[in-house]
């Protein structure tokens, strides 16, 4: 057949490629040898990470393991079905005289992971989020320039022995305006098989409540204090709300509200 007529008679007269490859031939191993030799990594330049990602990891008991973008989880080690049920769409505020305790375990409980690098900030910090959810506790730590670090534990175990949380800055330009939400973290952990979906961050100054309708369980609210914002809720939920964002209502000081969309993008 004229090979003008069958385009793949022509494709085939333009390669010079035996229909059989011998591995060990020069031009496999030359191909082998400039596909082992580029660089796989992009060229273009991405930019810095902004902020700090929670993302679904499962790691083994008592390891701590630190991202590149500050995520630090250690998995209990018994399994805490009953304080698990006992978690609340509403949260409680810690007292004042509760607060510098819990601080504190958090900050032991960061040292000698992600929190290696951080040791002056975690000093400084003081607790900006101080919440329990029944059984659970979450502290948002918060300093200078943008640093904040956040650990989640279950009480019904020594406070802070396992955790997940994160610790880092937000550069100044990704900090919120007076009626933004500026999320940190954003994602899901998992604490020994139990997936916690998780929400942490800065408001701006007119901002006084941030509440998250979860098709599980209804209205969340979260804590907001001390220009942060926190919550967390059981369940995978917000496993992909760091790229496909995740709306949630904010009331600001004047009473009126918006509906903003939390991501990390």
């Amino acid at each position: 057949m004229n090979s003008l007529r069958d385009p793949m008679a022509a494709l085939r007269s333009l390669d010079p490629a035996p229909r059989m490859i011998d591995p060990r031939g020069h031009r496999a191993r030359t191909d082998l040898a400039r596909i082992l030799a580029t660089d796989p990594a992009p060229t273009g330049d991405r930019g810095p990470n902004r902020r700090l990602k929670v993302v679904r990891i499962a790691v083994a008991a008592t390891a701590a393991v630190a991202l590149t973008a500050g995520l630090v989880m250690l998995p209990s080690l018994t399994r805490s079905d009953q304080a698990y049920a006992r978690w609340t769409a509403k949260p409680t505020a810690l007292g004042k005289s509760e607060q510098p305790g819990v601080a504190d375990a958090c900050r032991d409980s960061l040292r000698g992971g992600a929190g290696e690098s951080f040791g002056a900030e975690l000093d400084s910090a003081t607790a900006a989020v101080a919440e329990r959810r029944g059984a659970w506790t979450l502290v948002l730590l918060a300093g200078p320039d943008g640093f904040s670090a956040v650990c989640i534990t279950d009480e019904s175990r020594p406070l802070f022995q396992s955790s997940v949380g994160y610790i880092g800055k937000t550069p100044e330009g990704a900090r919120p305006d007076s009626r933004s939400v500026t999320p940190i973290a954003l994602g899901v952990g998992m604490v020994n098989s139990r997936e916690l979906s998780v929400a942490a961050g800065a408001v701006g100054s007119d901002v006084t409540a941030v509440t998250y309708a979860s098709v599980t369980f209804g209205l969340v609210q979260a804590t907001v204090s001390n220009g942060h914002f926190a919550f967390w809720l059981p369940g995978d939920e917000l496993d992909s709300a760091s790229t496909n964002g995740t709306p949630v209502q904010v009331t600001y000081r004047d009473g009126s509200t918006a509906t903003l969309t939390l991501t990390l993008q």
